[in-house]
């Protein structure tokens, strides 16, 4: 009998939860300014060529102003990733919970896996901000930061599944997951595609081979 069937509990491994208050306060009229300046400025002249003093510029509020509510560029990443970034980790999370009792969990990886990819080839370059800000000045790993974490336990779970179905080959679950989210990183998508013309076609399939095909029990 399937042990994932028989007693899987979902919160035996806990999504961590969605925490829309750590974006600022969007009906602060100082903050939907910033946001509109910062959109502005990085479709002008892309993220790297944006400063914070520009973006205060912009946004005609003064540097202090700026810093009370963002404390750096990956701050106002994540505020304008926010609504995109929290319907598609809800949209995973749930396709988890709905999928629970189906028998085709290579096939659930295999689409979660291509669902990632579509939105890191929407947002790397916010991505790849969000990411550098967070473990720079913070001094954290990647996996730190919330929607890694929420993603991770995605996969995580994922994983298990297949191994619970008897097609993993020998290997922990949680190591592969994690694995898979450095992986599925913007820093590697941005570099694939700048330095190899590589497409989103050629990194999924690379990713799929790794993570499904590699993976799989034979």
């Amino acid at each position: 009998m399937n042990p994932r069937k028989q007693g899987s509990n979902p919160s035996s491994n806990p999504i961590p939860p969605s925490n829309p208050s750590s974006f600022r306060n969007n009906q602060d009229p100082y903050v939907q300014r910033i946001l509109e300046a910062a959109r502005a400025l990085f479709t002008e002249n892309g993220l790297e060529g944006v400063s914070m003093y520009g973006i205060a510029k912009r946004a005609g509020i003064g540097q202090g102003s700026l810093y009370r509510r963002f404390t750096d560029k990956g701050e106002i990443c994540s505020a304008l990733l926010s609504t995109s970034s929290e319907r598609f980790l809800t949209r995973l999370e749930q396709e988890l919970q709905t999928t629970l009792e189906t028998d085709s969990s290579i096939e659930e990886l295999r689409s979660s896996i291509e669902q990632v990819v579509d939105f890191i080839d929407q947002h790397a370059e916010l991505l790849q901000m969000i990411k550098s800000e967070f473990t720079g000045k913070k001094q954290l790993t990647q996996f730190e930061h919330p929607i890694f974490q929420r993603l991770n336990a995605v996969m995580a779970e994922r994983l298990r599944r297949v191994a619970d179905d008897g097609k993993l080959i020998a290997i922990d679950p949680h190591f592969a997951a994690t694995s898979l989210i450095a992986v599925l990183s913007p820093d590697l998508y941005l570099y694939q595609q700048k330095l190899h013309g590589s497409g989103k076609k050629d990194i999924l399939e690379g990713i799929l081979t790794l993570f499904v095909t590699g993976l799989q029990r034979s």
